[in-house]
């Protein structure tokens, strides 16, 4: 390893995490364990930080994985309505055929909106909570022309029903299968409004009795969340957190100073609510961060824990935010450096921190470390995320990773990986 990460380092990181996942159970997105686990981590930065701050925001965390059961149960209603509705041309059938048209597209567009594309699209019919925010920062000697920011996220996550009893072979069967019977519940009624063909056609009662075979999906996907069990969170992602912190900690504890890059450290909240910590920080603080020309990037660490299935993530969102392709070619540089390749992560369904910057024209770039396949009882959003299946060889690599980085992006910048990508 190239800066020869001490075993007190990652002690430190062991025990900081193993204290939090002691100290503050139960962090779900808004709650008050979880803007708890914020005051001691900002407390904590404060010992070797320059500037911490914290800041709460209002959000309706409910609404990111909440909308699930609200879909499904508008997708049943939409079947009721199928063989319910008499179909012979009158007022009321019209009626009840544009409900059942309009009941799952409206459910349509909460799986597009919220899941797919990470956006606020029916938050305002949840509760409204407070989460919070901490940034610390570890200032240069002289002025500030350069700024790197490594985070993760202080909130945990509920248990995934699915991915503790099966793993991948449970969760994929599960989500594809709720989401093609909502859109299958969408278009047989689209075709059934728009035919006008008496109910006497068999066709359309075998499209029927089709969609009531989905069923059994739709009522699994209800259940894809087990709202009795907040994880630990330990590896996901506290992991990410005391990495991050472990950057200006040692920077601190060696005397070492950047001449002209600042490191910054943002520890969100309310990542696993739809990345709204990071939204409400990168939208507050986007002119800020970019002001007086300080070249700013971020790298969003999220699940350090399996070291081969360390990746860049320039693509999230399920796929529909793109990341900065260069700011992962200085982490892919960075992890060269340290003896470790760094594939680019292809499509997987979900986010990190990174795509909340991008949105607001901030520069950003994912870095995990988990399965994209995983086995049945797999600690990622699951009981077992807990410091038990912490591993102290990734905290200590991916520590060693983000050091490099630092430095490589202190002496270059971004001009040289700009002006190969532009050859690319």
């Amino acid at each position: 390893m190239k800066h020869n990460i001490s075993e007190e380092l990652v002690q430190y990181m062991l025990s900081g995490i193993t204290e939090v996942c002691n100290r503050f159970k139960n962090r779900a997105p808004g709650t008050k364990s979880e803007r708890d686990a914020q005051a001691h981590l900002k407390t904590e930065l404060e010992g070797y930080a320059d500037e911490v701050i914290m800041e709460d925001f209002t959000e309706h965390p409910s609404a990111f994985m909440g909308f699930i059961p609200v879909a499904a149960l508008l997708a049943v209603a939409s079947i009721a309505l199928y063989w319910l509705n008499p179909h012979n041309g009158g007022a009321l059938s019209w009626a009840m055929g544009i409900a059942a048209v309009a009941l799952p597209f409206f459910a349509a567009l909460m799986f597009v909106f919220e899941f797919l594309m990470y956006r606020d699209f029916v938050d305002f019919l949840f509760p409204k909570k407070i989460s919070r925010n901490v940034y610390a920062t570890y200032k240069p000697s002289g002025e500030v022309k350069k700024r790197i920011i490594f985070g993760g996220h202080t909130d945990a996550a509920n248990e995934w029903t699915y991915q503790w009893l099966g793993g991948a072979a449970a969760l994929a069967p599960v989500i594809f299968g709720g989401v093609l019977a909502i859109f299958y519940t969408l278009g047989i009624n689209i075709a059934r409004l728009a035919s006008g063909i008496p109910d006497t056609d068999g066709t359309w009662k075998t499209l029927g009795w089709i969609a009531i075979c989905t069923l059994p999906f739709i009522i699994a996907i209800m259940l894809f969340i087990n709202y009795k069990i907040i994880v630990d969170g330990a590896n996901d992602n506290l992991s990410a957190n005391f990495i991050s912190m472990a950057v200006i900690k040692d920077m601190h504890d060696r005397g070492v100073r950047f001449e002209h890059t600042e490191i910054g450290c943002f520890l969100s909240g309310s990542e696993e609510a739809g990345l709204r910590g990071a939204k409400a920080f990168a939208k507050k603080h986007k002119d800020d961060l970019t002001a007086d020309g300080v070249e700013t990037i971020f790298i969003s660490l999220d699940t350090m824990t399996d070291v081969d299935q360390m990746m860049t993530y320039t693509r999230g969102c399920t796929g529909t935010v793109g990341d900065d392709k260069a700011v992962g070619d200085l982490l892919q540089e960075a992890g060269k450096n340290c003896g470790k390749e760094l594939p680019i992560a292809g499509w997987y369904p979900g986010a990190v921190d990174a795509e909340a910057f991008s949105m607001y024209g901030l520069r950003a770039c994912g870095f995990c470390a988990l399965r994209h396949d995983p086995p049945p009882k797999y600690f990622y959003h699951t009981r077992n995320d807990n410091v038990e299946h912490l591993n102290p060889e990734c905290l200590s690599l991916s520590l060693d990773i983000c050091m490099e980085a630092a430095e490589i992006f202190d002496e270059k910048g971004m001009a040289p990986f700009d002006a190969a990508r532009k050859k690319k």
